[in-house]
């Protein structure tokens, strides 16, 4: 059974799921989203979230933020609002 993780990265907290293929919940972590700390610190919650509920059957990760998408370029430009 291949399994998704996804993350939310949002201004007060970062959630991660772990989600069967039938779109069942089994497992959550969240931590607050450390905003103040700057971006290498979200980046790291978010990864670190990711390998706590990583196992051999994940096939995919999907991210969830705030952000602005160029359409020209299909770019999707992380908006993390720091300090």
């Amino acid at each position: 059974m291949s399994l998704v993780v996804g993350v939310d990265i949002g201004g007060t907290k970062t959630a991660a799921g772990l989600v069967d293929p039938s779109g069942e919940l089994l497992e959550t972590a969240t931590r607050p989203t450390p905003a103040a700390e700057g971006r290498e610190a979200i980046l790291a919650t978010a990864a670190g979230l990711v390998r706590s509920l990583l196992r051999e059957d994940v096939a995919a990760i999907g991210v969830g933020s705030a952000g602005v998408i160029k359409v020209r370029s299909k770019c999707h430009k992380l908006h993390l609002r720091t300090p």
